[in-house]
C-alpha cells in the first residue's frame, strides 16, 4: 500500500520533489528499476533531480541503516528536499516488516510519503490499466 496523500480534485498543490531509490547487485537490473520509478514519477508529474536518484549495490536483506544510498534518502527527508520516495517495492526499504515500518515512520515524521512501483507495474502487466 502506498503512502501517497490524495487531494480532492481542484486542490492546488506545489510541485512534488521526489527521490527514486532501488537496491540490487546487478547494475542492469538497478538501472531498470530506477527507470520504472522515474516513469511513475513522471506519470504523476513529480520532479526528480539528479542528486535525488539514489541506489545501493547491495542485497536488500542488509539493514537500511547500513546502506549509504538509503542514508542519502534519509538525509533528503531530514532536509525536507523531497516529499515522496519512489521505490520498486516496499521490500527495497527493508525485507523486515519491523525495520520497514520504522523507516516509513521516520519518513512520515519528515513529511515524506512512499510510493511503490510494484502495484502499478502489476496493474499494467495484467492489462488492468489501459
Amino acid at each position: 500500500m502506498s503512502d501517497i496523500q490524495h487531494f480532492p480534485p481542484g486542490t492546488p498543490r506545489e510541485p512534488t520533489m521526489v527521490a527514486l531509490y532501488a537496491s540490487d547487485l546487478d547494475p542492469d537490473v538497478l538501472r531498470g528499476m530506477l527507470a520504472a520509478a522515474a516513469a511513475v514519477s513522471a506519470g504523476h508529474g513529480w520532479t526528480t533531480t539528479e542528486d535525488s536518484v539514489v541506489s545501493d549495490d547491495c542485497l536488500i536483506s542488509q539493514a537500511p541503516q547500513s546502506r549509504t544510498g538509503w542514508a542519502r534518502v534519509r538525509e533528503l527527508a531530514e532536509q525536507r528536499a523531497v516529499s515522496v520516495v519512489v521505490v520498486p517495492s516496499l521490500g527495497h526499504i527493508s525485507l523486515s516488516w519491523k525495520q520497514r515500518e520504522a523507516e516509513r515512520q521516520f519518513l512520515r515524521r519528515h513529511g515524506v510519503s512512499v510510493a511503490s512501483v510494484e502495484p502499478m507495474l502489476d496493474a499494467i502487466l495484467s492489462k488492468a490499466v489501459r
